[in-house]
């Protein structure tokens, strides 16, 4: 339990100050600025960056580009259509890898923020037990009407202390979908592209339909591992 919690007190001897019991631990817990759950623009954008790079890849793989026209494209020109798309995805590909990398730094930043609100939610809903226990093994000592009072005060911190153990599993499961939306990022932009941009300018000096099919490998290893990253859990 956090430190900076206040500790419980003996309970008040009336019914106003039992109602008001560990007032100044919900008072500590109204302070300080933890970042809304559920709003993740940074892994937001990390995703979307993502998707643009496998489009742009997929439309610049030179077996994927044939598939896609086919002899009656070829026939109407389109084959030269997808070329003139196909020199335009470098550049493309380099602005989107430095999105990638900006949104990937936003998402790292966001780890900490996510820690330190996982942990805040664990230790206030430990704060809230502690204060719990300490109440209902003060009851004994008040009359029955005044235990009555104090109960549903308790109840009333236990509901709390369910709801901050809740929030500290949603901040746990963000904040580990995040790190593997990075360890995708990283494995796409610094394992799987180089190898795809090596393997098409390898196909000049080598076998073409060898390095096409090594194009196509890795294109479906990169498909997947965006496919995998857009599948987080909202």
């Amino acid at each position: 339990m956090s430190g900076r919690w206040p500790t419980p007190v003996p309970v008040a001897a009336d019914a106003l100050g039992l109602s008001r019991y560990a007032a100044s631990l919900l008072d500590a817990l109204g302070q300080g600025s933890v970042p809304p759950l559920g709003q993740d623009a940074a892994a937001a954008q990390l995703q979307s960056v993502l998707a643009q790079l496998a489009t742009v890849v997929q439309a610049a793989n030179p077996a994927a580009a044939r598939r896609r026209v086919g002899w009656w494209g070829r026939l109407l020109g389109r084959d030269v259509e997808q070329e003139l798309e196909a020199q335009d995805g470098p550049s493309r590909l380099g602005a989107l890898l430095v999105q990638a990398d900006t949104a990937a730094q936003r998402v790292s930043a966001q780890l900490a923020l996510q820690e330190a609100a996982q942990h805040r939610a664990h230790a206030a809903a430990e704060a809230l037990s502690a204060w719990v226990d300490a109440g209902q093994a003060q009851r004994s000592t008040l009359s029955p009407q005044l235990q009555d009072v104090l109960a549903q005060r308790l109840d009333h911190l236990r509901r709390l202390a369910a709801v901050q153990q809740v929030e500290a599993g949603q901040w746990q499961l963000l904040r580990e979908q995040n790190a593997a939306l990075l360890a995708r990022s990283q494995r796409i932009t610094e394992t799987l592209l180089p190898a795809w941009r090596q393997t098409l300018l390898a196909r000049r000096a080598g076998d073409q339909q060898e390095r096409d099919q090594q194009a196509a490998q890795l294109l479906a290893q990169i498909s997947a591992e965006v496919a995998s990253a857009q599948a987080r859990l909202d």
